[in-house]
C-alpha cells in the first residue's frame, strides 16, 4: 500500500485538525514496520517548514478573539448562578492566559507536541528529493495546466511527478490532502477525473483520495488496527523466549485480539514458530492452525523464506484435513 500526506495535513496539526496526533503517528510507524510505503517529498518537508509560523499565528489570532469573561446584565445579580458564573469565569480568564504562556514557549522553541512528532518523522523518513528534472517536468505540468495544483504554484506539480515515479506500477496510490485539485468538482468524495485517468493509464492501477487521516484509516483498516502497537510488538517477541506449549497457546490467543498484521510482523511470528520448538511443535494445534491461517496464509506469496513457507505450509495441510473430517 502506498501512501501520500500532503501538506495542509501536516499543517492541520498546528491550527484546527479533525484527525488527532496519533492518527499520524499511527501511519508513520506503519510505514517503519512493514504496514505501508508512506512517500515523503522534500516539497512536503519545505512546504510544511515555510508555512508552519502563519498556521500558528492564525490559530492563535482565532484562540484570542475567544471571550472568556462574563458579560452579565446587573439584573442578574439577584440569582444564585450569578455568583458562580463570575467564578468559573475569573477560572477560565485564568487558565486561558497560562495555556497561552506555555504555549507561546512551546511555538518558539519548536516544542509543541506536533512539533516532536513531524520532526521524528522527518528525520527517520527516507525523503524524496525534488531533482532538476522532476522540477522540469513539474514546470511543464504547471505551464500545460495540468493539474493539481493552482495557476502559478508549481508545489503539488512536484509532489504529482515525484509519485508518478517512484510509486510502483500495479500499486494503488492512496492520497490524503484537503486540497480540492485532488477531488472531483462534481463528486468531492471522489479524485480528480484526470488525475484518476492518468494513474490508471500511467500506473495500472487505481488512485483513491481521502480528506482526513482518519478517514483513509477508517475505510482501509476498520479505523483500528493500522497503528504500530507496542503491545502487539511485545507479545509477537515472547513469541520465541515462550518456555511451554500453554504459554505459546496463551499468547497466540492474545494475539487474535488483532485484526490486521503486517508482512513483517507476519515473518516476524513465522521466525519465532521456525526458532522455538514451544511454538514450532504446536503449528498444527487447531487454534495456532486457525490462527496462522488468518494472517499467514494470505501473505503466504510474499514469503522468502522457506522455513516460513514450510510452517504456512503445515497450517494449510492441517486446515484442508480438519475441513475433511468435518464436512
Amino acid at each position: 500500500m502506498h501512501v501520500f500526506i500532503d501538506t495542509n495535513i501536516l499543517l492541520n496539526f498546528f491550527h484546527f485538525s479533525k484527525d488527532e496526533l496519533d492518527a499520524l503517528n499511527n501511519v508513520f510507524a506503519s510505514h517503519e514496520h512493514g504496514a505501508a510505503s508512506v512517500h515523503l517529498t522534500q516539497q512536503v518537508c519545505q512546504e510544511f517548514k515555510r508555512n508552519r509560523e502563519n498556521k500558528i499565528k492564525d490559530a492563535l489570532k482565532r484562540f484570542k478573539e475567544v471571550k472568556f469573561s462574563a458579560q452579565l446584565p446587573s439584573f442578574m445579580k439577584g440569582y444564585e448562578e450569578y455568583n458562580a458564573i463570575r467564578r468559573l469565569s475569573a477560572e477560565l480568564q485564568q487558565l486561558s492566559k497560562s495555556i497561552m504562556e506555555k504555549a507561546e514557549a512551546d511555538i518558539a522553541s519548536r516544542n509543541l507536541q506536533a512539533d516532536r512528532l513531524i520532526k521524528d518523522i522527518f528525520t527517520k523518513s527516507a525523503i524524496i528529493e525534488t531533482t532538476p528534472d522532476i522540477f522540469s517536468v513539474a514546470s511543464m505540468r504547471m505551464a500545460i495546466g495540468n493539474p493539481p495544483g493552482k495557476n502559478g504554484s508549481i508545489g503539488d506539480a512536484i509532489n504529482w511527478t515525484v509519485l508518478l515515479q517512484s510509486v510502483p506500477e500495479e500499486e494503488d496510490l492512496h492520497v490524503i490532502s484537503e486540497d480540492g485539485d485532488y477531488y472531483s468538482s462534481i463528486n468531492e468524495d471522489a479524485a480528480h477525473p484526470f488525475l484518476e485517468e492518468e494513474w490508471k493509464e500511467k500506473k495500472k492501477s487505481t488512485l483513491r483520495v481521502y480528506r482526513t487521516l482518519s478517514g483513509f484509516m477508517k475505510e482501509n483498516f476498520d479505523g483500528v488496527a493500522f497503528s504500530f502497537d507496542k503491545t502487539k510488538e511485545a507479545l509477537i517477541e515472547s513469541l520465541f523466549s515462550s518456555s511451554s506449549f500453554a504459554s505459546t497457546h496463551h499468547l497466540v490467543g492474545k494475539l487474535e485480539a488483532y485484526s490486521y498484521f503486517s508482512l513483517k510482523e507476519v515473518e516476524k511470528i513465522l521466525s519465532a514458530a521456525t526458532d522455538n520448538t514451544q511454538f514450532r511443535w504446536i503449528v498444527t494445534d487447531s487454534d495456532v492452525s486457525d490462527f496462522l491461517n488468518r494472517v499467514a496464509v494470505p501473505l503466504l506469496d510474499g514469503l522468502s523464506d522457506p522455513e516460513h513457507k514450510d510452517i504456512v505450509e503445515k497450517v494449510i495441510e492441517e486446515q484442508v484435513q480438519r475441513a475433511a473430517k468435518n464436512p
